[in-house]
């Protein structure tokens, strides 16, 4: 049985993550997790946590005004 999405699949930070050269399985250790959870995690099966979501910034070199639109997509879908 599929896993159903319970939070945005987060697209725009699968695309940093290829931009930047990685892989999941080459970033998932760089941030303390396993390929599976992080593979879970962009495609909306659990979300990230603070901690989780800092390293991944530090470690795709995201600016701070760049964070909402990669792990909070869903907010910005009413912005004009």
């Amino acid at each position: 049985m599929l896993k159903k999405p319970r939070y945005p699949v987060l697209v725009e930070l699968k695309g940093k993550i290829r931009e930047k050269g990685m892989t999941y399985r080459s970033l998932a250790p760089k941030i303390g997790i396993s390929y599976n959870t992080l593979s879970d995690k962009l495609n909306g099966h659990y979300a990230f946590d603070i901690e989780e979501i800092n390293r991944i910034v530090v470690e795709l070199d995201i600016k701070p005004n760049e964070i909402v639109r990669y792990f909070f997509p869903h907010m910005l879908r009413n912005v004009i």
